[in-house]
């Protein structure tokens, strides 16, 4: 692993998430790695020598950069983490995050958060500052054999469901993000009565437009070669791709009925280019 300490011009960045009107980015990299990260097919990662999850750059001068900012941009609403995680292990020694959310608490700028660490349970105290909007948290539940291949460095799926019901238990505004569903893989048994204190759950169905894509089957075929045929045909077979994520979403519809409770589902358009989408009005939303 790569760690470097560089300076940065720019802490605010424009995005086109609809979350906030700038995203905050406090890493350039990420040590966990995960290899359906969307990050991945980034334009400036793309640029880097080394493979993503190999290397972090800590933009030290994060936080003043945000005194200044702030001061100029005004904006109301900020995305934390859109192309790293804010909360990885090099956080708990550099603190950069930390610092981060205590300069949007003190000029009173909301924001959002998009993680799927544990970690995010040290900053609890801050977070009740009231200026937490919402906390996209990422889970997901399959066997530690296609976890090793597609995201060996996170922490276990038990550990972040733990960490999303604390945040719950807080009073916290949390979504649990369940992403990628994984067809044939994904364990979605139990989901809503796993998390009995969230107000809605999402999901977000595997991208099968991902650049590396292939990466990611072949992954999934060394753990269990059985799933080759399904997969594949998942890239070719217009119709086959709709009937299995049909499928699917009447699974999550059926549990969500019978536990009273709302959830929101996006399936990424068959072959089309590769958006991703949070926030109301983009996904498919179902009661």
């Amino acid at each position: 692993m790569e760690i470097r300490e560089v300076k940065i011009s720019r802490i605010l960045n424009p995005t086109s998430i609809d979350l906030g009107e700038y995203v905050i980015n406090p890493f350039l990299g990420c040590e966990l790695g995960c290899l359906y990260c969307y990050v991945r097919s980034n334009r400036v990662v793309s640029k880097k020598d080394k493979p993503w999850g190999d290397y972090v750059d800590i933009r030290i001068n994060a936080p003043e950069q945000l005194e200044k900012e702030l001061k100029k941009k005004k904006p109301k609403t900020v995305l934390l983490g859109s192309t790293t995680e804010c909360f990885q292990p090099l956080e708990k020694k550099c603190q950069l995050t930390r610092r981060l959310i205590e300069i949007l608490n003190y000029h009173k700028v909301f924001y959002v958060i998009l993680t799927r660490s544990p970690y995010i349970l040290d900053y609890i105290h801050l977070l009740k500052g009231g200026f937490c909007k919402r906390i996209y948290f990422t889970v997901n539940d399959f066997s530690p054999g296609f976890k090793h291949v597609l995201e060996p460095r996170s922490a276990g799926f038990e550990y972040r469901a733990e960490a999303v019901n604390a945040l719950l238990s807080e009073g916290l505004p949390v979504i649990p993000y369940f992403s990628p569903v994984l067809p044939e893989i994904s364990n979605l048994e139990g989901t809503f009565k796993k998390f009995d204190k969230s107000e809605s759950i999402e999901f977000e169905c595997l991208n099968f437009n991902l650049k590396n894509i292939s990466d990611i089957i072949d992954a999934i075929i060394s753990i269990e070669p059985s799933l080759e045929t399904f997969y594949k045909k998942m890239r070719v077979d217009p119709e086959f791709y709709s009937k299995a994520w049909g499928k699917i979403k009447n699974e999550i519809d059926a549990q969500a009925k019978g536990a009273k409770r709302k959830y929101n589902i996006y399936v990424h358009d068959f072959g089309g280019y590769f958006k991703n989408k949070y926030g109301e009005g983009q996904i498919e939303k179902k009661r």
